[in-house]
């Protein structure tokens, strides 16, 4: 783990405010704080064998609507599409299908999307397929991204080299019936939590990573 004092300047002030942010909004972990506290980068993340970096963390059996209210409270931006999914009364819905286990602890494997490196090749499909069967991951929830959102920062995911995070789940159907999936985004206008329609030959782009479930970690989200 990098020693904070040894990291150059513009990194560390994003560090610093990333904790602050965290500090402020009260959604820092215990080993974050006391990382910090140890003056050692508290976001630095592991990877696996595989190259993936691994991001772990804890469950909130949150409704769609609690979701929207802790997200906004702390400073997010949730896109009026992400809204329309965490509302979703359908059968699909994010109350019915897509809340986490309070307390449980998930491990997620962040699986870049430029390993499929022809664009047209790059689809949902494709990169749903590649986690599972390439690397053995596990299907998400579409409760993981709120979490990933307020566990990584804009300032990591820019080291990390990922414009968004998307998860694999099942569909969600909008208002409008649209079948979408959960993403994190950066942006210089803020931390995002967006949608994305999705249809099994959509391509992806180059820049984010698909967030697969450690299968070792926790059940895995059931077949449909």
């Amino acid at each position: 783990m990098a020693i904070i004092g040894n990291l150059p300047g513009e990194r560390l002030a994003g560090i610093a405010a990333d904790t602050f942010h965290k500090v402020q909004h009260g959604i820092i972990t215990l080993d974050e704080w006391a990382a910090f506290n140890q003056r050692k980068n508290p976001f630095e993340f592991e990877r696996n064998e595989h190259g993936h970096i691994i991001v772990s963390v804890t469950g909130l059996d949150l409704t769609g609507a609690q979701e929207i209210e802790r997200l906004l409270a702390a400073g997010f931006r949730v896109s009026d599409w992400a809204k329309s999914c965490f509302l979703s009364p359908k059968p699909n819905g994010y109350d019915t299908k897509h809340r986490l286990v309070a307390s449980q602890s998930y491990k997620i494997a962040l699986m870049p999307t430029k390993e499929i490196e022809i664009a047209a090749d790059r689809t949902t499909e494709n990169l749903r397929n590649r986690g599972p069967e390439l690397y053995g991951y596990g299907k998400p929830l579409g409760g993981i991204i709120p979490r990933i959102r307020e566990r990584v920062s804009n300032t990591q995911m820019k080291e990390m080299g990922f414009y968004y995070i998307a998860a694999p789940h099942d569909p969600i159907e909008d208002s409008d019936g649209g079948p979408h999936v959960l993403r994190a985004d950066r942006f210089v206008d803020g931390l995002w939590v967006r949608a994305s329609f999705v249809r099994p030959g959509d391509q992806w782009g180059v820049g984010g990573a698909f967030a697969f479930l450690v299968p070792a970690s926790v059940p895995l989200a059931p077949a449909t």
